[in-house]
């Protein structure tokens, strides 16, 4: 009669921690995978707004120095010259408020048009993370 092998289940846990082992190995190296692929689509979307974003930024830019330049070197001719006419210096005040915020207004005007139109999205890295999401998500249901 065969002797029973007592080693037998110790080499089964040898053989399940070594598959277990090679498993995770393998989830780490697909999950960085991933990770770099989606890098790589993150950084396409990036460069190809950054030129609508690079256009923006020097709109804001000069919008803002205009409008600190207009405010200190013209404010105390124009609000002069208005005060004259009309013989009020608060009345002069206001219509010079109101000219340099719409002016301020119609210079900001295409950030706002741009942030509302969804220019920072990234809509195709969004898409593939969603469906990446979904994807694990029905293997994991399985």
């Amino acid at each position: 009669m065969p002797e029973p092998d007592t080693n037998a289940p110790l080499r089964a846990a040898a053989s399940a921690d070594a598959s277990t082992a090679a498993l995770l190995r393998e989830l780490a190296r697909d999950a960085a995978g991933y990770a770099r692929d989606l890098a790589q689509m993150f950084a396409a979307e990036l460069r190809q707004e950054s030129r609508s974003v690079a256009r923006l930024a020097m709109m804001l830019a000069a919008g803002m120095l205009l409008l600190l330049f207009s405010f200190g070197l013209l404010t105390v001719a124009l609000v002069g010259v208005v005060a004259l006419a009309l013989s009020s210096w608060r009345w002069a005040l206001l219509i010079v408020g109101v000219a340099y915020g719409l002016t301020a207004l119609g210079l900001l005007a295409p950030v706002a048009r741009a942030r509302r139109s969804g220019l920072l999205q990234f809509r195709h890295t969004r898409r593939r993370v969603r469906e990446d999401r979904d994807w694990i998500k029905e293997k994991m249901a399985a």
